[in-house]
């Protein structure tokens, strides 16, 4: 399954984020339904001819060599409850940072940087910094809701349609490291969401 108009990072960190959700990993013990060990094949022979272009540019061009991961079955849950009794949380790929109190993503490695900033819902625009070399930040530079829509989610709670908005929320920046993503990033995201009590969880792609 493939999302189109989706960067290579939102499309992994979307199935992972699925899987996890659905036993495959976290709790039954078994194998996710993605083979690591082939993907990472693939992976380091896209790099190893990919990066001269890489460096000088040419994204158009690796990108539609990228070896997206494309499972069989799809992670699928039906969305059940009421909104006004339940926890959501964000999760962007926008790149956003706190300015004076984190660093900025890795925008140089062609592996991208598969880490994670945590956000307080109480952010304002001019706290947040964003670290993305893969898409043009102008319109998230004056307003960071149109992809990282968090004062929407607070009013959404103000206003008693969700239950609760948790108070720290999640950004990602470019990825294409595949194997860290899922084996190392995923499982410290779910286990904080998990924690948190979190019912639904809003991916938002750029």
């Amino acid at each position: 399954m493939r999302f189109p108009f989706c960067p290579p990072a939102l499309q992994t960190l979307i199935y992972s984020i699925g899987c996890l959700q659905f036993d495959f990993y976290l709790t039954k013990g078994g194998p996710m339904p993605i083979n690591l060990d082939a993907f990472k094949s693939a992976y380091e022979k896209w790099v190893a001819e990919s990066l001269p272009d890489y460096q000088a540019g040419n994204m158009k061009d690796i990108v539609k060599k990228y070896p997206f991961i494309a499972p069989d079955d799809i992670p699928w849950t039906v969305y059940s409850g009421q909104p006004s009794n339940q926890t959501f949380a964000l999760v962007t790929s926008g790149g956003f940072y706190l300015k004076e109190s984190q660093p900025p993503f890795d925008t140089e490695s062609i592996h991208g940087d598969t880490s994670f900033r945590e956000i307080p819902k109480n952010v304002r625009q001019q706290d947040l910094g964003i670290a993305h070399a893969h898409y043009d930040h102008s319109l998230a530079e004056q307003d960071f809701d149109i992809v990282f829509p968090i004062r929407r989610f607070v009013e959404l709670e103000n206003e008693g349609i969700i239950g609760r908005f948790t108070d720290t929320q999640y950004s990602f920046s470019y990825v294409n490291d595949a194997v860290s993503l899922v084996t190392e990033t995923i499982p410290e995201l779910i286990s904080r969401i998990k924690a948190a009590g979190v019912n639904v969880l809003f991916l938002v792609p750029v």
